[in-house]
């Protein structure tokens, strides 16, 4: 063979052999690319087909409801609409937006409380509540955000959350087309601002998302909240489901409702009180909590001023509307921390009576100002008493007394009884936004914080935590949980939440010694003229100066009465005033209210009066 044939055939074959080996390649990519598409990323590319033919509706769940111990509704959930639009079905897109407009304005402009706020939420740029001068701007606004909705060119759009059953039925009988109505849950508030900073509020996240916030709505919204269904459907390129085309409903799970220790009754009683109390006393603001002392659960929780959870973002027009600048969406009782002052003194003598340091007869000189760590101390009036007693320290609210007393017990122990009457530390209530207090390392203090803290300066806590604190000289010593969940519902039944025993802080005979110490602070201390005269009281007042700017004010106090029945102990209560203007002292301001509440309390449990020894003196007067 010619070489010339030969390299011919070579390269005949080198052809014929590259074809074949292409081909092979060809195949071989072809089988990896359809394994790749078929089995590597199967489920990617069924999702993305899925997403062409098919059509996911997401069905909201219904949001648990929330209880008062005696059955009433605080929160629950009514069916409003969402409104949509098809707008491939809607022909004059700018003759349809104005329509709509004038039902929604005319709806939601003249049924406003005042004329000027809505608290419905529209898709896009009014996500929250719409604020407004005129009626022309409100229709402005709503007028922008429907047209821009309905001129997409899209198959199916958004255009106005919670519809009421009357807007709905007007904008039916309207009969604009291309709109349909989906049910949509809404939160509502049947009690109006009763208990709002027990239950917080529902709002939206960055995600448009509901989410509870603060109280009970915002430490139990994964409970609340449930999880929404969902439907899929298959659908032709037009949009329209398909009569034989597969379909499947997932359910929502329904929230879980949530019945509080809350006694509706009782609640509203003390609010109202509470209210007369801080407008009285021209305060700017007021807290009070009724507790049961044995089980920690708390019965009633008030702060004022108050808001309506239902209109949350109204709050800085309702602030300025009322000329006040404090309204606020925290729970005072569990948020705000603040130097408890004189009510800390009968846990320092606790501290001392438990160590058997000091008994109620053991006495101490009151000859004038100490001094300690080169700073000075004195009483609260000035005034100064010789040689007193244990009880007549807490009688006067002794201050000189009292850090007398902290040293006899010492530093490393005040500390260490502080902490077990839970300063220091959230009380684990379940409420969102407890704030632990402040109870500094014992490292760090001095002989004059240790004198300061002694009489409830330069130590911070919550009402809660103070009053807390008091249940355990009144239960016998022990400090509970406080408890303001009494049990959780879903579709499998009923959960008890049982009452928490945290440690024994007390002996029983410190906790005797100490209820009938405070007796006789009571009736004979600064507050003893408002002493409710059938009833025998244990309890302390408390006026502490407010710090600012490296020293304490003169004339802005913190007022705080809180005590118990001494005999029946059914109940343990705090009143505390932040900066009562009629009078900057506890004994003229929180201590009027607290006896207030106090003798509605005794006539709701039935309590038989048993102070027999006022009854008799006040019979041998007359």
């Amino acid at each position: 063979m010619s070489p010339n044939r030969k390299r011919r055939k070579l390269l005949q074959e080198w052809r014929t052999d590259a074809v074949f080996i292409a081909f092979i390649g060809a195949f071989v990519f072809v089988i990896l690319r359809l394994f790749q598409v078929q089995v590597l990323k199967h489920d990617s590319y069924r999702a993305l087909a899925e997403e062409q033919y098919s059509n996911q509706i997401e069905i909201p769940a219904k949001r648990g409801d929330i209880l008062t111990s005696d059955g009433y509704l605080l929160a629950g959930a009514i069916n409003n609409y969402l409104l949509f639009a098809e707008p491939q079905k809607i022909e004059d897109p700018n003759q349809t937006a104005e329509e709509l407009a004038e039902i929604i304005v005319s709806q939601r402009y003249e049924h406003s409380d005042d004329g000027g706020s809505v608290d419905q939420d529209v898709v896009g740029e009014l996500e929250d509540s719409i604020e407004f001068s005129t009626k022309k701007e409100l229709f402005d606004r709503y007028f922008k955000e429907i047209h821009n909705a309905i001129s997409q060119n899209l198959m199916w759009v958004p255009v106005l959350k919670n519809i009421t059953q009357e807007e709905k039925d007007i904008i039916e009988e309207s009969g604009l087309v291309g709109f349909g109505f989906e049910d949509y849950p809404v939160r509502y508030y049947p009690e109006g601002n009763l208990a709002s900073h027990v239950l917080g509020f529902v709002g939206s996240d960055e995600k448009g998302e509901k989410i509870g916030y603060f109280g009970i709505e915002g430490g139990l919204n994964e409970d609340l909240k449930g999880k929404p269904g969902k439907i899929f459907e298959e659908r032709d390129a037009l949009g329209s489901p398909i009569l034989m085309g597969s379909y499947k409903k997932i359910s929502p799970v329904q929230g879980r409702d949530v019945v509080l220790t809350i006694n509706r009754a009782i609640q509203y009683m003390v609010e109202n009180k509470l209210k007369e109390g801080v407008e009285k006393y021209n305060a700017y603001s007021g807290t009070v909590i009724v507790m049961d002392p044995f089980t920690g659960e708390i019965i009633a929780l008030a702060n004022y001023p108050d808001y309506s959870p239902a209109n949350f973002n109204e709050l800085e027009k309702i602030s300025e509307k009322s000329g006040r600048k404090n309204i606020e969406r925290r729970n005072l009782a569990i948020s705000d921390i603040y130097e408890p002052g004189s009510v800390m003194k009968p846990l320092t003598i606790s501290s001392a009576i438990d160590l058997k340091i000091v008994s109620p007869n053991t006495t101490f000189v009151d000859s004038g100002p100490v001094k300690y760590s080169d700073y000075i101390i004195d009483n609260w009036d000035r005034n100064h008493h010789g040689v007193q007693t244990i009880v007549e320290l807490l009688q006067k609210s002794n201050n000189i007394g009292a850090a007398w007393v902290g040293h006899q017990v010492g530093g490393n122990k005040i500390h260490e009884y502080f902490s077990n009457f839970g300063l220091g530390s959230k009380s684990g209530v379940d409420l969102e936004g407890e704030e632990a207090g402040i109870l500094t390392n014992k490292d760090q203090w001095t002989d004059i914080g240790l004198a300061n803290i002694s009489f409830g300066q330069g130590v911070s806590a919550t009402s809660l935590q103070v009053l807390n604190a008091f249940n355990t000289i009144a239960n016998g010593g022990y400090l509970m949980q406080p408890k303001i969940i009494s049990k959780i519902v879903d579709d499998r039944g009923e959960t008890e939440i049982p009452s928490k025993t945290i440690r024994r802080v007390l002996s029983q005979e410190t906790s005797d010694v100490m209820i009938d110490v405070l007796e006789k602070a009571a009736e004979g201390g600064e507050a003893k003229f408002f002493v409710l005269k059938d009833y025998r009281i244990s309890g302390k007042t408390g006026t502490a100066e407010i710090p600012e700017e490296g020293k304490y004010s003169s004339n802005r106090t913190n007022a705080t009465f809180v005590g118990f029945l001494t005999g029946s102990r059914e109940f343990s209560l705090i009143v505390r005033l932040v900066e009562p203007k009629e009078s900057p002292y506890a004994a003229e301001t929180s201590a009027p209210i607290w006896m207030e509440i106090a003798s509605e309390l005794v006539k709701f449990y039935g309590i038989a009066p048993d102070n027999t020894v006022e009854k008799e003196v006040s019979e041998i007067e007359n």
